[in-house]
């Protein structure tokens, strides 16, 4: 599961919505949404999308966001 908070955090930061996340990936913001909220997962190329898209390059951040339960 993708720690939601932090990844929005990170949305914020880098100047986007939801909305415009999701347009980004080529998903539906209801499919951005489910993501976040656990209802479905990422795949890997969505996260390396969106790592390149918010500027998250620190493994350790990378790890946090999305492998919250390996990093406790």
């Amino acid at each position: 599961m993708v720690n939601a908070n932090l990844l929005r955090g990170k949305m914020v930061s880098a100047g986007y919505t939801q909305k415009e996340l999701a347009s980004a990936l080529g998903m539906s913001e209801n499919t951005l949404s489910a993501k976040l909220n656990g209802s479905s997962s990422f795949t890997l190329k969505e996260v390396y999308a969106i790592c390149s898209l918010l500027h998250i390059s620190d493994f350790r951040e990378k790890c946090e966001i999305f492998l919250p339960e390996s990093s406790q």
